[in-house]
């Protein structure tokens, strides 16, 4: 991947984290925060194009990464992690990748439209497994805490 294009993906990335940070209401005093866990994503999202071939985990690291900073920040901040989680993944949903998907589909292009399935599956996956292996950790985490502090076996 050249550098120009590496550089549009992470700047599409902190716009679009931005404007659904605007739409998603997000409290002023947290739009930059939730924009930086977007660039974030999109950074780790092109290192991981370069180095692997498969759309799972060219979508898994970053959105571990994205799992990782909206839990932090909301302990930092004190808010939803939903704040943070959205805003930082949404670069990496297939939107026109689902969108192409159903359009293979409608127009009857089975081969088409069963390849574009697994690439959209495949990064789905990919998304959902890097956000559930994180928030898993974090309630075990969580759990033992409250256990150790309350005393309950």
């Amino acid at each position: 991947m050249e550098l120009k294009e590496a550089l549009t993906i992470i700047i599409s990335g902190l716009v679009g984290s931005c404007a659904f940070s605007l739409v998603f209401r997000v409290r002023k005093s947290r739009i930059f925060w939730s924009t930086l866990g977007g660039g974030l994503v999109c950074v780790v999202y092109v290192i991981c194009v370069n180095r692997f071939n498969h759309e799972f985990f060219q979508n898994l690291f970053p959105a571990l990464l994205g799992a990782v900073y909206s839990e932090t920040m909301a302990r930092v901040t004190k808010s939803p992690n939903t704040t943070f989680l959205a805003c930082s993944i949404i670069p990496l949903v297939p939107g026109g990748r689902l969108y192409y998907t159903m359009y293979y589909f409608i127009v009857g292009e089975m081969e088409m439209f069963i390849e574009a399935l697994k690439q959209t599956a495949r990064i789905a996956a990919g998304l959902a497994v890097g956000i559930i292996v994180i928030s898993v950790f974090v309630h075990i985490v969580n759990h033992r805490k409250f256990k150790q502090i309350y005393d309950i076996e």
